[in-house]
């Protein structure tokens, strides 16, 4: 057998969780994913922003990602659409991506077209063949003075966290075969702007 088929065959066995278990559509993509892009891992992650140390209502979150190798991925960290500030019942919370090995860094964050957030903000290492729990990103930013031309500014404040109650249940819900086997492996936070690591 070749080795591409092997290291397809290996994704492939280790997400595949019990045999009796029907497949989530969520997992079933996974897989899907997973046989495109041999020896690649599943990566679970969230993001919350802050904005002046207040928790934002954003619902939808979008988060970039890309290796030193140059590979780049966007995925939704949260979708949770709904009407008059209320999701709706399909609401999504935690991030679900498949990346190839590599060391990752978090390069913008998006909260619908409201705000967009660039910077290295944290960094992540993924081997092949892996499910990884990345934790939650926390980014508190401020806005400038309100003129035609401002965008929100980076105030220089990121932490890590663990996953909150919320995201875990979804990504469970989504994902009851994968999740539970994902191993802890947070996010390094930027030095330059990190606040305290998680316990």
């Amino acid at each position: 057998m070749s080795r591409v088929f092997l290291a397809a065959l290996a994704v492939l066995s280790l997400v595949a969780g019990s045999a009796a278990a029907e497949p989530t559509a969520t997992e079933q993509r996974i897989r899907e994913l997973a046989a495109k892009k041999p020896g690649s891992s599943v990566v679970f992650m969230d993001v919350r922003l802050l904005e002046n140390g207040r928790e934002t209502t954003c619902s939808q979150t979008s988060v970039d990602v890309v290796s030193d190798q140059g590979y780049s991925d966007s995925f939704f960290s949260r979708n949770a659409p709904g009407f008059l500030g209320r999701p709706g019942a399909d609401a999504t919370y935690g991030g679900i991506t498949v990346l190839p090995a590599g060391t990752y860094t978090v390069v913008s964050v998006r909260c619908k077209a409201l705000i967009r957030l660039n910077g290295k903000f944290a960094r992540f290492r993924v081997g092949p063949d892996e499910i990884i729990n990345a934790g939650c990103l926390v980014i508190d930013f401020k806005v400038g003075p309100l003129t035609l031309f401002d965008r929100p500014t980076f105030n220089g404040r990121t932490k890590v966290e663990g996953l909150e109650t919320k995201a875990a249940q979804s990504l469970t819900g989504r994902a009851p075969t994968i999740f539970p086997k994902a191993a802890k492996r947070y996010l390094t936070p930027n030095p330059a702007t990190s606040g305290p690591k998680p316990s």
